[in-house]
This record gives C-alpha cells, structure tokens and sequence, in this order.
C-alpha cells in the first residue's frame, strides 16, 4: 500500500526535477537546494473547514492536501497536535449549538511558538445574531484560544492579533491576512533569508512587498535602518507595530511597490528582499532595484515559473545569482518558497 511517506518522496523527487529543468536554461550549474518539510506531528500553521446542515444534520469538512476535501476528521493530520486538539474542540462547538449559531465556516490559525491560536468565524452577513457570545464561550472552554474574528459582524472578542515567537522575538500578523502557513518551515525559512542578508552587513535594507515586516525585522542587527513597502494598509500598521515593539529604525509605507521605485530619487539600500505574489516582479520592479545598485539582492517567491523569469531579468540588468534554495513550505503542491541570493556583476 502507498503511503504518505511514499507519496511525499514522490512529490520531492518530482519537485527538485522540475526545479532543475526551470533553472536550466538560466543558471545551468547552479546547485539546488530543496529542504524537504517534516511529516511528523502535521505541517501546517492554518487549516480552514467548511460546516453544512441538512436535514438537521450538521457535517464539517476540511482539505487534505492529498484528498482534497474530506471529512475534518481524515484532515486534522496536517496541523500539529495542539491544533488538533483546538479544532475538534471549535467542532464540538458548531455543532451543539448550530440552531441557534449557524456557523459556515471557520480558519484556524496558529501562532508559532506560542501554542496559542485565532478562530477566524465565516458567518452569513445576513445572521442577525451576535456571535460575542459564542465567542466568549469559546474563549472560556479553550484558553489556547486567544481570539475570535467574525468579519461579517464586524466582531473582534479576545486579542486581536495573532502572535508568533520567531527567532527570539515576537511578531504579530493579522488573522485575515497571509502568513507563512508551515509550522516547521517558517522559521528556518526565515532563518535562511535573514542570514544570507546579514552576512553583507547592511546599515540600510529594502524590504519590497514587506507584509508585517518579518524579513527585515530580523535581518542585519539593531542598528540596520529598514524602509518597507507594501500595498496592504493592514500590513503595514503592524509592521510599525512590530518594528516599533523590537526597537528597530524602521519606515513603512503604503504603496504599490511599481509606484515606490518608478518615484525615482530613492536612497541607496545596502540590501534589498523583494517576495513578490505568485506572479512574480513585474518589469518595472525588476528595473527600479537594479537602478538602485544594492550589494546583495534577495529575491524570494513562491512560484518556480515566476522566479526564474525574475532571475533572468536581473541577469539582463548584470545580477548574477550566487545560491539557490527551496523551502517545501506547501507540500503536495506544486508551489515552493524559492530563495535566491544575487550580487553584482
């Protein structure tokens, strides 16, 4: 019988093939490193599960990476067993009191190194009752519970918040936006990416698409002064937030990353990380950090197709690429975390 274990062997072979023959054609000797994702004690820092009724009846269901969707209890094997633990309690839950809390749906989202979680509750916008009272219940049954979202209503009860201890400091992340979803990988991901800058010793990073700041939250020291950019408003009040919480001499801006470089005038960055969407940099991305002649790009994205096209463009522009690694942060699919360092020619 075929095993996840056998299927997961499968899918690193097929991926590091795939990998190879993308990065031919660019850098043909240029070595790969793919860092498999541990199988033991599940993977993943978010799962999302969907509740029907019929009949009186209530079924809840969620997604196995290597089923798809399924019943939630063939797919709790992909969280670590806290998270285990918290969705069959948030389960229990739905279903005792569903007449009264009809409940579509809810994400949960663990904080790492914290044991701690946020509920994320899909409620019909057209329930016309408060679900505050269903979250303070929860809340009170399951303390590892540190927050209850109910987008629809408008309704926060608990700590608004997600909260994640990575590489020795806190970081915290907005329960309705993207954060990296491995519970084993993110901080040696992050670890990677930190590193690599930190070994050019900047006194100023570039962080494009920064999110919550993360990347440069951790990477040169204290002293590294940091601009960030990035389009989403909430992303960029918590990376105030957290750069503000380490101390660090850090500016945030809202805009679009195309807009920041075509302003043109910018200040020399020593470094800059750029982890654009899945669908990579855009031309005029590339162009405006090359203009800016950093000693060290860092260019990280989830999608293969994407980063090699990047990879080319910044050759065109005289970035070479130094070091290729791969974080299996979302196994049994097609996308991996891609990290490539790039120095002047």
């Amino acid at each position: 019988m075929t095993t996840r274990r056998d299927l997961y062997e499968k899918h690193l072979a097929d991926t590091k093939t795939r990998l190879e023959d993308l990065l031919a054609p660019v850098y043909p000797a240029l070595p790969i490193d793919l860092r498999p994702c541990p199988q033991r004690d599940g993977f993943r820092g978010h799962a999302r599960f969907s509740v029907t009724e019929s009949g009186g009846d209530v079924a809840v269901t969620g997604v196995d990476p290597v089923d798809g969707r399924s019943s939630w209890e063939s797919t709790l094997w992909i969280l670590p067993a806290f998270g285990q633990r918290l969705a069959e309690t948030i389960i229990n839950q739905i279903r005792r009191s569903h007449p009264r809390y009809p409940v579509r749906g809810f994400d949960l989202r663990l904080g790492y190194g914290t044991q701690r979680a946020h509920v994320v509750l899909a409620v019909d916008r057209s329930e016309s009752v408060s679900f505050r009272r269903w979250a303070e219940e929860l809340l009170h049954q399951a303390p590892d519970v540190a927050g209850v979202w109910v987008p629809s209503q408008g309704l926060t009860v608990g700590e608004p918040l997600v909260r994640h201890r990575l590489l020795g400091r806190e970081v915290r992340s907005h329960p309705l936006a993207f954060f990296q979803t491995n519970y084993w990988l993110t901080e040696p991901l992050l670890q990677h990416i930190a590193s690599a800058v930190s070994r050019e010793s900047p006194t100023t990073v570039l962080d494009l698409y920064c999110g919550v700041g993360v990347h440069s939250l951790l990477a040169g020291d204290d002293s590294t002064r940091t601009v960030g950019v990035d389009s989403d408003p909430n992303a960029i009040t918590i990376a105030r937030q957290n750069a503000e919480a380490a101390d660090r001499s850090s500016i945030y801006e809202r805009a679009s990353v195309e807009v920041y470089l075509a302003r043109g005038s910018h200040p020399r960055s020593d470094a800059v990380i750029v982890n654009p969407p899945r669908s990579g940099c855009s031309v005029g991305v590339v162009a405006g950090i090359a203009k800016l002649t950093p000693r060290c790009i860092c260019l990280v994205c989830c999608a293969a197709e994407a980063q090699v096209r990047d990879l080319q463009r910044f050759q065109t522009l005289g970035y070479e690429a130094t070091a290729y690694s791969a974080f299996d942060m979302f196994p049994f699919s097609r996308f991996v975390e891609n990290v490539t360092l790039l120095f002047p020619r």
